[in-house]
């Protein structure tokens, strides 16, 4: 792995997304003429957009200061953790905000009581950055899209969706589509990119997968190509079928998109100190701050409050703009705090701490008339408590998607259970951003994932009076490590196997010291001895904390942890610290990053572009005999496994249903406005050019059972495209992603060759009956596509081939490929065909068809010879492409 700087991995980032852009132009400019180009296209394109995206936000994490997230089930035990970390030598988090020095905790952290009450992120930074004493106060926003994804989540997890009275509707969505396409305007409207709603898409289907594939089909490929160029108005009406078209959200979403815009899609803003604490009788107190969640509950009410802050613009700040105190509130990313004094942690000097808040408890509301009865009470807002839900379990998403901490502190209370059962999921993602997708590329470096126990103080304390019988029932997995860990988290892999043959242990022990507690002894306000009283208590408790399986399996050095944590004045701390300075360093970052960067480059390449790039075409052929040998030498030491590669070449039998049933597009009326470059089809779902400026006679003109068989060849094609990235499948099965992917570009070359879109064609031909609804056809029509592609997959069309013409079988000697024994060879019969005595040796029939099948491979992969794809583009379209490529491997320099 090469050792980048971060100035060399941000040139190296943007050469790739510059490369990605250049890719789209290139298909969009060559598909037209390049048919199995077209199959693809759409697929390709949105490949190219994600890339994109990672691009972006991987050149922009390069550059960022290495940071340090708290994610807290233990809100009390995250403060504290923080404090005892960054603040400086008198003990307090100080901050110089305009003429006012301020304490974080007297000053901005709002009194929560325990609880979480503040929906933002806290950055604490010793990092040098620009001050305006008008305007002390940096804010970081949300964008048009994330107000979106907020929404989003907040309608799938928040609203119960067995029982809400909403369902996805085809021609709904059509007519929506159809109706909004008329009012595309002349020019993108500023606020959102098609790669911003491929983020959006993406998100979706993270959250929601199974609703999210019918949308795939007609609306997504058409709401990428079509929300840059709708109003705000638009916008709103497009996504809020992401929400159920609940109203409010609907309305709520304008709202925030035109503050947005009124700020010029600015992403920092200064804001002025009250919107933090005024000052009172010579003092400052906080009153109406941002910081409070409860200023999220003046939304639409008539106590809001107006500030005006400046939008930090390329060119400096602009002008002030007004907005409501609410708003403000619910558009806040982060808020940044300049720590005033040197940090008692040398580590924090360069290293930046984001501060999360904790996750919420969902309400799982079972109707939209959920509104109008809570706002029968005049003191509620229902849609603030909704859309703090969302926005807080959206936060830590956004952070790990962007790459912002490659370590985090996981802070769980030892004494208590937590009911948010979320966390999993977001914090399972992270781990696989910063971490590594399995626990061999997580040995690479030390585990930035970091389990900090708290409270150990409370749980002694209750423990102290137990027998030994029971101090062995409260350490393990049925006590602390359970409810902390293993029950909300044990069936995540990774806390199984963290490393190879390692479950994941890399947890610390704390307590906060100074507290009065019956087992250590306090003078004048600081720890000077353990209680003698105790002693023995705590020796037997250590015995068996000692002595347990979990414990073992779950903390490393659990006598150096347990010993950390009885520390006088430190209460686990200093070893905390000390392991911190060790993986808090940017190289270990930068590492990851770059790691990312050659999977990006791989997926892209090998994966995607250099199946329509011909480097030699004289060498052709021996490349398909190297790439038929490569294959079979990996294929046959995983031959038990091959039912299950099979399988996992056919596409599933629900998608083939959804397409069957997807209504025929409408044609929508001419646009003269629309740019070439703005076309798009819609991918799998349809042929039809939903922005087209003219009618697609050709298209008109083709029957159902013709357009289905079309869809199902780039249905199937798309999603053979996607078995590499499936790494549960190719993990299980055994096989390198780099032979799938040759694999499966051989495959669809066959499947061009042969023309078996043809062949679906026939077997369909005049099997629709007329006045017969669709849903009664749809499993027999399905039934005969699968029997066509089931036998492709099988036989690799050699069933088709007399056996006189197939090439012979090695297993099988002196037998064409696929045409099975004599039928005297396993057997002795008589004349009148009864078996009358077996062989000595049973022949095998799977390893026949086996071997065969790998035979046939081969022989198909030869006889692809001057069919690939990039047989369909000219010699200059291809020598573009091969620049095209070059931009993405190399660096800009």
């Amino acid at each position: 792995m090469n050792h980048f700087t971060p100035e060399q991995l941000k040139r190296e980032w943007l050469s790739v997304a510059e490369g990605a852009n250049q890719a789209i132009e290139w298909i969009d400019d060559v598909r037209e003429n390049a048919p199995r180009l077209n199959t693809e296209a759409e697929r390709l394109k949105l490949k190219l957009r994600r890339s994109r995206n990672t691009a972006q936000r991987l050149a922009t994490a390069a550059m960022r200061p290495m940071t340090i997230g708290f994610f807290g089930l233990s809100q009390a035990g995250k403060s504290y953790l923080i404090s005892s970390l960054a603040a400086g030598d008198n003990g307090r988090l100080e901050t110089q905000m305009g003429q006012h020095q301020l304490d974080f905790i007297e000053h901005i952290n709002p009194p929560g009581g325990g609880k979480e009450a503040t929906g933002l992120v806290t950055r604490f930074s010793r990092q040098s950055h620009s001050s305006n004493p008008d305007w002390p106060i940096e804010l970081l926003l949300f964008n048009e899209v994330e107000i979106a994804k907020i929404f989003a989540n907040t309608f799938i997890h928040d609203f119960n969706q067995e029982k809400i009275d909403w369902s996805y509707d085809e021609k709904r969505i059509g007519d929506l589509l159809t109706s909004l396409n008329n009012r595309r305007q002349a020019r993108k409207i500023s606020g959102l990119t098609e790669d911003d709603v491929v983020s959006l898409w993406d998100y979706l289907i993270r959250h929601a997968e199974k609703s999210q594939s019918k949308m795939a089909l007609q609306y997504w490929p058409a709401a990428v190509e079509l929300a840059p160029w709708l109003s705000i108005d638009d916008r709103a009406q497009l996504f809020s079928e992401l929400w159920g078209n609940i109203g409010e959200f609907t309305e709520a979403y304008r709202r925030f998109a035109y503050t947005l815009q009124r700020l010029g899609g600015a992403s920092v803003v200064r804001a002025p100190l009250n919107v933090l604490v005024i000052e009172q009788n010579g003092r400052l107190v906080q009153s109406n701050s941002i910081m409070n969640v409860d200023m999220l509950e003046r939304l639409n009410k008539s106590n809001d409050l107006q500030v005006e802050v400046c939008p930090e613009l390329e060119n400096g700040l602009s002008a002030p703009v007004s907005l409501s105190l609410a708003e403000l509130t619910a558009l806040t990313v982060e808020l940044h705090v300049p720590l005033l004094s040197s940090t008692q942690e040398r580590l924090f000097e360069d290293v930046d701490l984001l501060d999360f808040p904790g996750y919420r408890g969902r309400l799982g509301v079972e109707s939209t008339a959920y509104f109008q009865q809570m706002t029968e009470n005049d003191d509620s807002n229902p849609l603030a408590q909704l859309i703090l839900r969302g926005k807080v379990a959206y936060l830590f998403e956004r952070y790990t998607v962007n790459q912002e901490m490659n370590v985090l502190v996981v802070c769980t209370p030892s004494n208590e259970q937590s009911n948010v059962k979320d966390v999993g999921g977001v914090l399972d993602e992270w781990i696989r951003y910063t971490q590594g997708v399995d626990a061999v590329s997580r040995s690479r470096r030390p585990s930035g994932l970091v389990w900090a126990v708290t409270k150990l103080d409370l749980r002694i304390t209750q423990e102290l009076n137990k027998s030994e019988d029971m101090l062995r029932e409260v350490w393990g997995q049925g006590g602390m490590v359970k409810i902390t860990m293993t029950e909300r988290f044990g069936h995540f892999p990774w806390m199984q196997e963290w490393q190879p043959d390692c479950a994941f242990n890399n947890t610390f022990l704390v307590r906060k010291p100074r507290q009065a507690t019956p087992f250590i002894m306090m003078k004048e306000g600081n720890e000077v001895g353990l209680n003698q009283e105790t002693e023995p208590k705590l020796s037997l408790m250590k015995k068996t904390f000692l002595e347990d399986s979990a414990i073992q399996r779950h903390i490393a050095f659990p006598d150096q942890a347990w010993d950390a944590m009885l520390q006088l004045n430190d209460g686990g701390m200093r070893r905390l610290a000390d392991y911190l300075a060790t993986v808090a360093q940017r190289e270990i970052k930068l590492e990851r990053i770059a790691e990312q960067l050659h999977e990006t480059r791989h997926e892209l390449i090998e994966g995607n572009l250099i199946a329509w790039f011909q480097q030699d075409n004289a060498e052709e052929s021996a490349k398909k005999e190297r790439i038929a040998d490569d294959i079979l030498k990996v294929l046959q030491r995983r031959v038990g496994m091959h039912g299950e590669l099979l399988v996992s070449l056919i596409p599933q039998r629900k998608a083939l249903q959804e397409l069957y049933m997807q209504e025929t597009p409408l044609e929508l009326p001419d646009d003269d406005k629309v740019s070439n470059e703005s076309i798009a089809t819609f991918g799998i779902g349809s042929d039809f050019d939903l922005f087209s400026d003219t009618s697609d006679e050709s298209i008109s003109a083709l029957s159902h059972e013709q357009m289905f068989a079309q869809q199902v060849i780039k249905l199937w094609v798309n999603y053979l495209r996607t078995v590499p990235e499936q790494t549960n499948v190719t993990n299980f099965i055994g096989l390198p992603r780099p032979t799938i992917e040759t694999l499966v570009d051989e495959l669809i070359t066959a499947i061009q060759r042969m023309d078996i879109e043809g062949e679906l064609v026939n077997v369909l031909a005049n099997t629709e009956q007329a006045g017969v609804r669709r849903e009664k056809m749809v499993e027999r029509q399905v039934s005969r596509v699968l029997n066509v592609i089931n036998d492709f997959i099988t036989w690799l069309g050699y069933q088709k081939i007399t056996k006189e013409k197939r090439p012979v079988s090695k297993y099988n000697k002196g037998h064409p490929l696929f045409s099975g024994p004599n039928k005297h060879d396993p057997a002795l019969w008589k004349d009148d065909g009864h078996l009358y005595r077996l062989t000595s040796e049973p022949l095998s029939y799977s390893a026949m068809f086996i071997f065969d099948w790998l035979i046939g491979l081969k022989e198909m992969i030869k006889e692809n010879v001057g069919h690939s794809a990039g047989r369909e583009i000219t010699a200059a379209q291809n020598e573009r492409l091969g620049t095209i490529i070059e931009r993405i491997q190399l660096s800009s320099e």
